[in-house]
């Protein structure tokens, strides 16, 4: 049992190490948003066409690397500055994702896999897309709830802008570092204790495989900086379980579902949790049969 538990700490430990430069990298850069961009900024720049406002969301993603938590609260106040839903949906979805450390992380994770960059990337836009063009149906008052969320160190301002942005990237590291630890003591306790035939069930089957990691994803709450590591730590599961584990974590997990029901009205919070899951499944079971 001592050599078990000397395993499960080293598989722990490396995967938690690994994934911490990137942490710390995403909290940075998460904070140097928070405190210099104002989402007003954004809204003067919304096309008119819905296929803009929807690249608009997206692109956005690209440049505005947001944690999961952080998110929801920025496009609540893009909602309230009269921005259209399609736009902020697609943010919404996207950011946790396409943002620069989170594509690098999955890059370094999958071991130089471009690969899996692009799928993950491509599956955040689909479901991004998808889910906005369905928000468009939605009247604007069926999307935000009348009452304050509540409230996220985020959205916290005092002080010099400098020292905002050490707080925010304090905050955020420590929030999310909780969840990466979480996330890799489960995954090294999965990887130690648990019997190879029950291992064995999951990994000889596909839609399993997938249905297993999405599962393992919402309860895990891990963070997108840091999930594409604790997903590569299950060496033995195809690359479309991988996949399916990194796309439906940054939108739908536990932490979320939270968020999204405090925020939100009940037509959109479905939207938000039921879609992402069907299409990141059946997109991750299709590139698991054409790979």
């Amino acid at each position: 049992m001592d050599e078990t538990f000397r395993i499960f700490v080293a598989i722990a430990t490396a995967i938690a190490l690994e994934a911490m430069p990137f942490l710390a990298l995403g909290a940075l850069l998460s904070a140097v948003i928070e405190v210099f961009l104002s989402p007003a900024r954004l809204a003067r720049v919304v096309p008119r066409s819905v296929p803009g406002r929807i690249a608009l969301g997206v692109s956005a993603g690209l440049v505005v690397p947001t944690c999961e938590c952080g998110v929801v609260p920025v496009a609540r106040r893009l909602l309230a500055k009269d921005v259209p839903g399609t736009t902020v949906v697609a943010y919404l979805l996207s950011a946790p994702i396409l943002n620069p450390v989170v594509l690098a992380s999955t890059f370094v994770a999958f071991r130089g896999s471009w690969t899996m960059v692009g799928a993950r990337a491509a599956v955040a836009v689909v479901v991004a897309g998808t889910v906005a063009v369905l928000v468009r149906r939605l009247p604007r008052e069926a999307l935000v709830r009348k009452t304050e969320p509540a409230n996220h160190e985020h959205d916290v301002h005092e002080g010099s802008r400098l020292l905002a942005v050490g707080r925010h990237a304090a905050i955020d590291f420590l929030e999310m570092g909780k969840y990466l630890v979480l996330g890799a003591l489960a995954a090294a306790a999965f990887k130690t204790f648990l019997p190879a035939s029950v291992v064995a069930v999951f990994e000889g089957n596909l839609v399993l495989s997938i249905l297993g990691m999405m599962a393992l994803a919402i309860l895990l709450s891990v963070c997108s900086e840091a999930d594409a590591f604790v997903a590569a730590s299950f060496v033995t599961f195809p690359t479309a379980a991988h996949l399916a584990f990194v796309s439906i974590g940054p939108m739908v997990d536990i932490k979320l579902i939270g968020l999204y029901a405090a925020t939100f009205r009940r037509r959109l919070v479905l939207l938000l949790l039921l879609v992402p899951t069907v299409l990141v499944f059946v997109l991750s079971l299709l590139f698991g049969a054409l790979s």
